[in-house]
């Protein structure tokens, strides 16, 4: 034999140990690609249901939110609409109240001038009334 023909069956063996080794560690390998491939399978259809529902919850929620802010807004409103008549209300009862406790007031006043003028105290404490 020579030199050539060794090196050739070297390689030959070489090549084929590393065959075996190769098909060997493939063979595990493509069961956990198909293991892997059937998880995934098995997550994307139980994913796709949650996902579509958790779509229609968000739509549903976003649905209410609007609801709630146009709500909102109404109530806002309403409740400008009534400073505004709270405001007109102070002033058309309080400007008559005002003149009527000042017109009172005066009234009152004058009444007790007039008392004052019309009445006169002795020294013992009684009181008499002139007539003018």
């Amino acid at each position: 034999m020579t030199s050539l023909e060794i090196v050739g069956i070297i390689s030959i063996i070489l090549i084929s140990v590393f065959s075996i080794i190769g098909i060997i560690v493939s063979v595990p390998l493509f069961k956990m690609l198909v293991r892997l491939k059937q998880t995934a399978e098995k997550i994307n259809d139980s994913l796709m249901p949650i996902a579509d529902d958790l779509s229609i919850t968000v739509k549903k929620l976003n649905d209410e939110i609007g609801t709630i802010g146009a709500l909102t807004q109404s109530v806002s409103s309403i409740v400008e609409q009534l400073e505004k008549i709270i405001k007109l209300a102070r002033i058309l009862i309080t400007s008559p109240v005002v003149k009527i406790v000042s017109a009172t007031a005066g009234f009152m006043n004058a009444m007790s001038k007039d008392s004052k003028n019309n009445k006169e105290t002795n020294k013992e404490g009684i009181t008499t009334k002139i007539s003018k």
